[in-house]
Formats: C-alpha cells, structure tokens, sequence
C-alpha cells in the first residue's frame, strides 16, 4: 500500500482557530469580549484574512459572533443554553462516576485523589480562578479517563468550551468554590467506598448546584 502520511501543515487559517479556540476554553477571551482584528493580528502574527476566516470558522461552531458596526465577540451562553447544558452534563458526569468506580484501576484512584488536593490547596489558599478551573479541569479529566468508555469521553470534549465558560461564572459567585469543593469531596469519598450510584447521585447534585449558582449570577441584585 502506498504511504498515506500527510505531511503538509495545517492550514494558517485552522492553525489560528486552534489557538483562539483554545484561548475562549482557557478564558483568556472572556464570554462578551470584543475580538479586535489587530490584536489578534499581533498575537497569532498572521495576516488579516487569515484571522478573518479563522473567526469565521468560529462563528461556525458558536464559539464567537458577529455584530455590525461592533465587530466580532466571544458569545455569551444564554441562560436557556446554559440549563441545556447543565442537563446534559449532569446526566454525562454521572454516569462517570458511576463507571469510574466500576472500572478504574488503584492508580487512577490515587490520580482521582492527587488532583483533588490540589483543588482543595488551590481552594483554600485563595489561588486565582484560572488555577482553580484547572485543578478542576485536571479531576474531570482523569475521571472521565478512569470511566474507560472513549465515547463518554469524546462527548464530554465536544462540550469543553461550554462547560469552561460556565464553570467561570458559577466561580464568582460567592462561597461558591468553597461549596463546591464539598461535593467534589463527596464525588470522591463515595468512589473510595466503592458506591457506584453514590458517586453517581453525588457527581449530579454537585451540578445541579452548579446550575443553580449559575442561576443566581443571572438574577439582578
């Protein structure tokens, strides 16, 4: 069979997408900031067509919008969006857990328990948002790796950028962090008992909660 390896790089274009796509899951761009042409210019260093259809890609998969006589933002979720989402996530994390205590193996069990330490540290020592959404990050990356079912995965990674945006705000809420370390913890300690369906109820009602912090940013003072 002849070789079938591609070897040309990917297009500029999708390479800048790349890099923007990355930067909305990371919140460096915030959900309603305006994306300036220039700026991105400057910080991809590629020409203004190649960022122009690389935002065009992105408004493609929703990430950003277009407004006229304001120009390209990063879209906010609507708050019907966001219940959608919270739905399906619940049902996701869930069944996680449940698989994560049926199936993973005693290291995945003590990476499940590293990376809640380094949540609850991140927690209680007041470190910045951006590092406490990784530490969360890195526990649902390795629950959902422990759940061994790469369709579940693959699933979750369509949501991503979604589910960053609102984990965000859900943080600004207040005590919310604290609270929601709690039922991290209960996450874990019914996975350590071996409680499929504990850890599958505690995984949803920490996003049940979740949803309704997110509720709460929305209403008025």
């Amino acid at each position: 069979m002849s070789n079938m390896a591609v070897t040309r790089h990917p297009p500029i274009r999708d390479q800048i997408a790349g890099i923007l796509r990355s930067a909305i899951v990371n919140l460096e761009f915030a959900p309603g900031q305006l994306l300036v042409e220039r700026n991105l210019c400057e910080l991809t260093q590629a020409s203004r067509p190649s960022v122009r259809e690389a935002l065009r890609q992105l408004e493609a998969e929703g990430l950003v919008e277009s407004h006229n006589g304001r120009g390209t933002v990063v879209r906010v979720i609507s708050a019907e969006e966001a219940s959608q989402v919270y739905e399906v996530r619940a049902e996701l994390e869930g069944l996680a857990a449940r698989l994560f205590t049926e199936r993973a193996s005693a290291e995945q069990n003590q990476a499940l328990r590293e990376t809640l330490v380094e949540l609850a540290t991140a927690i209680r020592e007041g470190k910045s948002s951006k590092h406490i959404l990784t530490a969360q990050a890195e526990f649902y990356r390795v629950l959902f790796e422990g759940a061994r079912n790469p369709f579940l995965e693959r699933t979750v990674q369509g949501m991503q950028v979604r589910i960053a945006q609102l984990r965000a705000t859900t943080l600004a809420v207040p005590g919310r962090a604290e609270a929601s370390l709690e039922e991290f913890e209960q996450i874990f300690q019914s996975i350590a008992a071996s409680d499929p369906e504990a850890a599958r109820h505690a995984a949803v009602e920490h996003v049940r909660r979740a949803g309704e912090a997110m509720a709460r940013s929305r209403t008025p003072a």
